[in-house]
């Protein structure tokens, strides 16, 4: 009885072996793994459509490694009744734009002047507006507010900014006709624009929720008849249009190469707010000599470079999107993001300082794309390049530097893969 686990311990198998003397040495696949390069360098991103976000930006903030950045939006009002009335000779107190604070992002102890602008022109809610926008178009001549100078507290509730007299009573002195429906009162009153001056150090931009029920413009009046003093609320929802603009003075930013494909240069640069991206390319010499094979794995390796950055004021993006240029040159998602985000990645990792994309589907079927036999039942495509965003750069200010491939321990493909 003693003996009995000694005999069956005798016969077990390594488990990492099992299998193995009863597989041909014709049939065996070895797997390998090694880095390879690839070719990158920063660029400027085109305008991004930022009609109806779920954040509007405004502020400004400059930082000795990206220069200037400013934000701004336009926004329309709305009813929220119909049929309004302000009963007999109203008399305006005051109007108010409260807008339900969210989050910032930059230095929020540098003071910030705001302004407040009426525009003359209509937006539109099913029209497509994008970052690049001139306000300029829409005629924002009419000030409803000086020049506002706030120190942003987005660990409050609201920012709180007092209208022009002029207009609560121009609103309560209208033909009651304009107080219809919203259709009727858009016509009379186009929406509000809100801009702030450059800022030439430090500085953020800040975040408000522009659909939550705190954000609004609140009518404040009373009656001749009656001391008692009335509000209305003017809504901004979802069914109001709404644009987020933004401009980048990189003039201020230090060495940052921008659209020089032929720049080696150690650092790359990533910008939300439609700033900057990084072009990738894979490497076709090497990609096309592995004819036949299957890819087990190929992660994009995206190390990032802290060295001249206060990381406690400009926070690394939580996200960055991976996304291939089809042959005219615009985005598409790459096949492995549609399989989800824990397989696909693009999070910061703090373990390793860097980002992590699994590219596996995509880099089988460029090296399928290679192969000049007939395959059949399999997918090809050619490798246009690849574009490296922050994820949420229509909604966020976030920026991160990158080390670049031509850096040794730099960004990188490494490709596992099977063959016979």
């Amino acid at each position: 009885m003693f003996l009995i686990p000694i005999i069956f311990y005798s016969c077990e198998k390594d488990p990492s072996n099992l299998g193995l003397d009863l597989q041909p040495e014709s049939d065996r696949v070895n797997g390998l793994t090694f880095e390879t390069t690839v070719k990158a360098y920063t660029a400027r991103e085109d305008s991004l459509t930022t009609d109806e976000r779920t954040s509007a930006l405004l502020g400004s903030y400059s930082d000795p490694v990206f220069g200037r950045s400013d934000a701004a939006f336009m926004t329309q009002i709305r009813l929220s009744t119909s049929n309004v009335s302000f009963g007999t000779s109203p008399v305006a107190d005051s109007i108010v734009l409260y807008l339900d604070y969210r989050s910032y992002y930059g230095d929020t102890n540098t003071t910030q002047n705001i302004s407040v602008f009426e525009i003359k022109n209509s937006l539109y809610i099913d029209s497509t507006y994008y970052s690049n926008l001139d306000p300029a178009n829409y005629s924002p001549e009419s000030i409803l507010t000086n020049p506002l100078a706030y120190s942003p507290r987005p660990n409050d509730t609201v920012l709180t900014i007092k209208l022009n007299d002029e207009l609560a009573q121009r609103i309560v002195a209208t033909d009651p006709a304009n107080l219809t429906d919203n259709a009727a009162f858009l016509t009379f009153f186009k929406g509000l624009y809100l801009k702030v001056d450059p800022i030439l150090s430090n500085g953020a931009i800040i975040y408000f929720d522009l659909l939550s029920a705190r954000s609004k413009v609140t009518l404040y009046y009373h009656n001749s008849s009656d001391t008692i003093s009335h509000k209305f609320d003017f809504l901004i929802n979802s069914s109001c249009a709404r644009v987020n603009l933004f401009q980048h003075d990189y003039t201020l930013a230090t060495s940052i190469n921008i659209n020089d494909s032929t720049s080696q240069g150690s650092l790359l640069y990533l910008q939300a707010m439609s700033g900057l991206l990084n072009k990738i390319k894979l490497p076709a010499d090497t990609l096309s000599k592995l004819n036949n094979i299957a890819i087990v794995k190929a992660e994009l390796i995206i190390p990032v470079d802290n060295s001249n950055s206060d990381t406690n004021i400009y926070k690394i993006p939580t996200k960055l999107l991976l996304v291939c240029y089809n042959s005219l040159g615009k985005y598409e998602f790459v096949p492995d993001y549609l399989v989800g985000d824990s397989y696909f990645g693009g999070y910061y990792s703090n373990y390793d300082k860097s980002y992590h994309f699994n590219i596996s589907r995509y880099v089988q079927q460029v090296i399928n794309g290679y192969e000049t036999s007939a395959y059949t039942g399999v997918d090809k495509r050619t490798d246009y390049g690849l574009a490296l965003i922050v994820s949420d750069n229509r909604v966020s200010a976030n920026r991160v530097v990158i080390k670049s491939p031509y850096q040794t321990d730099g960004m990188k493909l490494s490709i596992t893969y099977l063959k016979p």
